[in-house]
C-alpha cells in the first residue's frame, strides 16, 4: 500500500467512525419506547404486579396498601429523557420461598420475561430473589426474606413528559 493509499484509507476509516458515532447520538428511541404510550406502560406494570400477587397465593390482607403510580423521569435507549412508572409492594408474613419463586418464575416466563434466581440464603435464613426482565416491563423482582416478601417493578421507559 502506498503512502497516498494509506492516507486515503485512514481518512475513510476516521470518517466512518465519526459518522457512526454521530449517528448513534441522534438515534431514535426503540420502536417499543416510541409507540407505547405512558398509559400503556403504566397499565402493563399494574397488570403484571397484580397477576404476580395472584400467582403467589399470599393472603391479600398481608400486602401493604396500594398507592397511585406517578411518572418518573428515565433515560430512553438513545439517552433522551422519557418517563416510566415504579411500583413497590411488601407482604408481611412467612411463606415457602421455593414454592412461591417457582410459581412466579413460571408465570413470568409465560408472559415473555427472561428470569434469573439469586439464592443468598445462609444458615437457615432465607433470602431469595427472582428477577424478570424484558417482556411487558423493564424489570420486576420478588425478594423473599424471613417474615417478608417484596414485589417491585419498573415499567418500560417511554417517550413522554412529566
Amino acid at each position: 500500500m502506498t503512502d497516498s493509499h494509506r492516507a486515503g484509507f485512514q481518512a475513510f476509516v476516521a470518517a466512518t467512525i465519526i459518522g457512526a458515532a454521530l449517528a448513534g447520538c441522534s438515534a431514535a428511541p426503540t420502536e417499543q419506547e416510541a409507540t407505547m404510550t405512558p398509559d400503556a406502560a403504566e397499565q402493563a406494570l399494574i397488570e403484571l404486579m397484580t397477576s404476580t400477587r395472584e400467582v403467589m397465593g399470599l393472603d391479600e390482607a398481608g400486602w401493604d396498601p396500594e398507592f397511585p403510580l406517578a411518572p418518573d423521569p428515565c433515560a430512553l435507549s438513545n439517552d433522551e429523557r422519557g418517563i416510566n412508572f415504579v411500583d413497590v409492594r411488601t407482604w408481611t408474613g412467612d411463606t415457602e420461598a421455593d414454592a412461591v419463586i417457582a410459581e412466579v418464575q413460571q408465570h413470568w416466563e409465560e408472559q415473555g420475561l427472561t428470569t434469573s434466581i439469586r439464592d443468598q440464603s445462609n444458615g437457615g435464613h432465607t433470602l431469595m430473589r427472582l428477577i424478570g426482565r424484558d417482556g411487558p416491563v423493564e424489570n420486576i423482582r420478588v425478594t423473599i426474606a424471613p417474615g417478608q416478601v417484596s414485589l417491585d417493578g419498573e415499567s418500560i421507559c417511554v417517550v413522554g413528559e412529566l
